[in-house]
């Protein structure tokens, strides 16, 4: 159901926090409280993640060891998972993604789709049910051409 890419990690590029805003800025808004998470080289500034992010986890591949870029991006934040499933479907809308689908159950699937992309979704839950919320942001994206 959720496209995930299990990928060789690249770390490249720091992720940094930022002072809260309405709109976040650029991919690159999240911290980590340990300092050793990064996003992916390459990784796109087009999709941001909501203010507070903490990074847990960030992989990806490249060509050539790859033919296709994907990335596998998880954070947390302390906002409830309702603004997290507001702020990804506004954020994707306003950046020009088509939402395919929004399936809501134990946990909010939001599949989307632009020209480059493959397959994209986040998953968005309140995985231990103390109000944190976590999403996973799963890219699988075209060669790019030659």
């Amino acid at each position: 159901m959720v496209a995930l890419g299990f990928l060789v990690s690249a770390p490249i590029g720091c992720a940094m926090a930022e002072a809260p805003t309405e709109d976040t800025g650029s991919a690159e808004t999240a911290s980590d409280e340990t300092g050793s998470i990064y996003l992916p080289e390459g990784y796109p500034e087009t999709i941001m993640f909501p203010t507070g992010t903490r990074l847990i986890a960030a992989s990806g591949g490249q060509p050539p060891e790859y033919e296709t870029r994907n990335y596998n991006v998880t954070g947390e934040t302390d906002l409830p998972v309702e603004s997290v499933v507001e702020f990804y479907t506004g954020m994707l809308a306003k950046k020009g993604f088509d939402i395919l689908e929004v399936e809501k159950g134990n946990a909010t699937l939001i599949r989307f789709g632009a020209p480059g992309l493959d397959d994209a979704s986040v998953l968005i839950m309140d995985m231990y049910g103390e109000g944190t919320t976590t999403f996973t942001i799963s890219l699988l994206m075209e060669p790019e051409p030659e």
